[in-house]
């Protein structure tokens, strides 16, 4: 988005020379309805997903580089550990396939929306695994970490947790070389999760979160 953003201030500084203000800002607003268009169909795409699955179910539908990672009928099941310290999420699929995901940070539920950025040197504050298997055979797997970007929670309740993942993976093999890092974005959809309570309540969570579905 930033580079698209900056494309777009050349351009609007190019037709202000041009043909005036009035043509400028029509420019602006089909910009603006593009990214309303997009934001839509990735909620009516969330939305779809949600009612397919069952109690305890998720999708992880996250891409690399354009290209998404999981097989399309991957179905994932798990739990999620809150505390007053971090979330910790964990799924399985039924190939094997792993994601992890956590938020942590003093009540870090608290925040509205739930925004944590993903820095290799705070793992703490936020970060992601995912993993799966490419030769079930011999149980050779396939794993990256995100390096950086953000993870947001844009629903968070008890019976429906969404994560929106924007950012760049590394290999666990490759996560110090900036240089072969890849493009992430998808999301994390979670439908009636299994909650594991540690030392904090149902209410102290969601009442502070306060986020719409």
């Amino acid at each position: 988005m930033p580079e698209v953003s900056g494309h777009l201030c050349f351009l609007l500084r190019y037709q202000m020379k041009r043909s005036g203000v009035g043509y400028c800002l029509l420019i602006l607003i089909g910009f603006l309805n593009f990214g309303c268009s997009q934001n839509n169909a990735s909620n009516e795409r969330v939305e779809q997903i949600f009612k397919a699955l069952k109690e305890n179910e998720a999708k992880v539908i996250i891409s690399f580089n354009g290209k998404e990672f999981y097989p399309a009928e991957s179905v994932f099941k798990g739990q999620v550990t809150l505390s007053h310290q971090m979330l910790s999420l964990a799924l399985t699929n039924q190939f094997e396939g792993k994601t992890m995901l956590s938020l942590g940070g003093e009540k870090w539920y608290a925040q509205n929306p739930i925004v944590k950025k993903v820095d290799l040197k705070d793992a703490f504050n936020a970060s992601l695994k995912i993993g799966k298997l490419i030769d079930p055979k011999n149980m050779i797997g396939e794993g990256y970490m995100m390096t950086d970007g953000q993870i947001e929670a844009i629903t968070f309740a008890k019976d429906q947790m969404v994560f929106k993942i924007t950012g760049r993976v590394g290999k666990y093999s490759d996560f110090e070389q900036p240089d072969k890092y890849i493009s992430a974005e998808g999301f994390i959809v979670y439908k009636m999760p299994a909650i594991n309570w540690s030392n904090i309540t149902e209410d102290e969570v969601f009442s502070s979160t306060k986020l719409d579905k």
